[in-house]
């Protein structure tokens, strides 16, 4: 075959260190192209980037508690991103797609010029890389299922994949398959499609194939299944105590339909299943991904880590050798986005690994090999993987993709209840809207920026009285809130109750309901997580809306004021409050 032919002449002409940087994703925070990142490039060769454009440098949770490890005399350190907090520099879709593509004519100087591929994470609602400049967004992977329409759901993923491709983006770290059977899982929730194996498979397979559609690598994860926890592993490590039985029927059910499908890439959790491997957080057991995921399931793609600087596994190992100890288990790709010292450990210490045939060169060559056959397939030795970076906006006003934006947004947002009888909104009575920003990885432009429900809901309503808060409360916050309403008489109080993994959940809501208020309660999930955050179930009025997406945030403004019928059903098969 041509293209094996093809693979098989790049891999001969690579060096250990070229193989070993194919198979580590470098982390790209930011807009602007710095001294580690051209080092990550050309002196460590790294296969792709992951892209965090909203954040000028990613905050890691284990980088205090992380195994410090003796590297010996040979080592010589990478250089380092040392970068306070606060938005990076703004960049239009052109200038970004422009500067992606200069990361790529650095990759091109590589002899062999093996491409680089840009990774992101798009799961919409707050879970979002890519918003800026007015990109067409949509809702979350519940808020599809809600709209009961695996068909929508494929073309949703075609027009965020269609969108994706015209900046430069390659490959996207979805589908979320975690079947979210646990309500009080704090980190996953309303990421995943559902909490039945069936739907959350079938919904998988549809955005699978609509990001295939468009030329976009899926990533499935978090296998085996991260969706029956109360831990959120970007801080501890969780433990899923599962019998075989239902590890079959709950957590693999997802896996084997999208691989039967031709699932391209799959993503290990940090996670520990006694059931499986009793002694090793999956991401560096043998057993589950190269016994399990490779040959139990047939799964012949290309298996990726999450982030290695989550959680408690480089508590235990150290960075560089879980990084090696990842690769010794099977796992073709490591995903490391940290943006300091960590890099040149991990690559010191998997090269340690491979000379002393701790990880065979032999299986070092097949993941190259995977990683190339899928650069290939997805054509990105045409060209570098460059784009025409003057058109990275042309797909944010294609009529289709507007309107499918539209479309996914009625059929996202339910009204659970009306108790009170307070919908339509009745703009003749003194009514407050406490809003949220919606600061999670904000682009901050006119398309889409924090206080921008606020403004839709002020448009033509002149007597309103917002009061807005911070995404996430303290105590401060909810005292001040709760003060302002008792200092003043309101008819109604229109409140949001966001909840993002991100932030924790602040208490006014809960207080306001609890004291007897008239309260319209907003909330992006069915969810209440830790009895404040999200869904209440106590409030008597109560908007579900899983997009919290410019179109959205217009379509829970239409539900409001009665302009629109909510079309949504409820997402979920095996847990309702009401």
């Amino acid at each position: 075959m041509k293209d094996e032919k093809t693979i098989e002449t790049i891999l001969g002409q690579m060096s250990l260190e070229q193989k070993i940087g194919q198979c580590v994703v470098i982390g790209m925070s930011g807009t602007i192209i710095t001294n580690d990142l051209r080092e990550a490039i050309l002196r460590y060769h790294c296969g792709g980037l992951r892209l965090s454009p909203f954040t000028r440098m990613f905050r890691y949770f284990s980088d205090g508690k992380a195994k410090q490890q003796e590297l010996g005399e040979g080592f010589v350190p990478s250089l380092q991103k040392i970068a306070d907090v606060g938005q990076p520099p703004y960049a239009t879709p052109q200038q970004y797609a422009a500067t992606l593509n200069e990361l790529r004519r650095l990759a091109a100087q590589r002899t062999p010029a093996v491409p680089l591929h840009m990774v992101i994470d798009q799961e919409n609602d707050t879970s979002k890389d890519f918003s800026r400049g007015g990109v067409v967004q949509f809702p979350s992977n519940m808020g599809l299922v809600a709209g009961r329409d695996p068909a929508m759901a494929r073309e949703v993923a075609r027009c965020i994949a269609v969108q994706m491709k015209a900046s430069g983006l390659d490959m996207i770290h979805s589908p979320v398959v975690d079947v979210n059977i646990n309500p009080d899982n704090p980190e996953i929730g309303h990421r995943a499609f559902g909490d039945d194996p069936e739907i959350v498979a079938e919904y998988a397979v549809a955005m699978m194939r609509g990001f295939q559609d468009a030329g976009v690598i899926a990533a499935a994860k978090h296998f085996p299944g991260r969706g029956d926890s109360a831990t959120d592993a970007h801080h501890a490590c969780p433990v899923l105590q599962v019998d075989a039985e239902r590890f079959e029927k709950i957590e693999l059910l997802p896996y084997r339909r999208l691989i039967e499908a031709g699932l391209d890439s799959v993503m290990v959790a940090h996670c520990i299943y006694p059931h499986l491997d009793p002694d090793n957080i999956a991401t560096v057991s043998r057993r589950i991904v190269t016994g399990l995921l490779r040959e139990e399931l047939g799964f012949e793609g290309l298996i990726t880590t999450d982030s290695m600087t989550m959680g408690a596994l480089i508590d235990r190992y150290g960075v560089g050798e879980s990084c090696a100890r990842a690769l010794q288990a099977g796992v073709d790709v490591i995903l490391m986005k940290a943006e300091n010292q960590w890099r040149g450990e991990m690559f010191h210490v998997i090269r340690q690994w491979v000379e002393s045939e701790k990880i065979s060169a032999s299986e070092l060559d097949d993941k190259v090999r995977r990683v190339l056959r899928l650069k290939q397939k997805y054509g990105l030795f045409d060209n570098m993987g460059m784009v025409d970076a003057d058109q990275a906006a042309a797909p944010y006003s294609d009529p289709v993709i507007v309107e499918t934006s539209r479309r996914a947004a009625r059929r996202a947002i339910i009204v659970v209840k009306d108790a009170l009888g307070a919908l339509p909104l009745d703009r003749t009575k003194k009514v407050l809207l406490i809003s949220q920003q919606n600061s999670i990885k904000s682009p901050n432009d006119i398309y889409d920026h924090p206080a921008l429900f606020a403004q839709l809901m002020e448009q033509g309503w002149p007597a309103l009285q917002t009061y807005e808060t911070r995404f996430g409360s303290d105590a401060k916050q909810d005292a001040e809130v709760l003060a302002f309403v008792a200092a003043n008489k309101f008819d109604l109080i229109v409140c949001t109750n966001y909840y993002d993994r991100q932030e924790k959940p602040g208490g006014y809501a809960k207080a306001l309901i609890d004291a007897g208020h008239r309260v319209v309660l907003v909330s992006n999930t069915p969810y209440c997580i830790g009895g404040i955050g999200g869904l209440i179930p106590s409030a008597k009025t109560i908007i579900l809306n899983m997009n919290l997406t410019p179109e959205g945030l217009r379509t829970t403004k239409a539900v409001l004021f009665g302009e629109i019928e909510a079309e949504g059903l409820w997402p979920l098969s095996n847990y309702n409050p009401f």
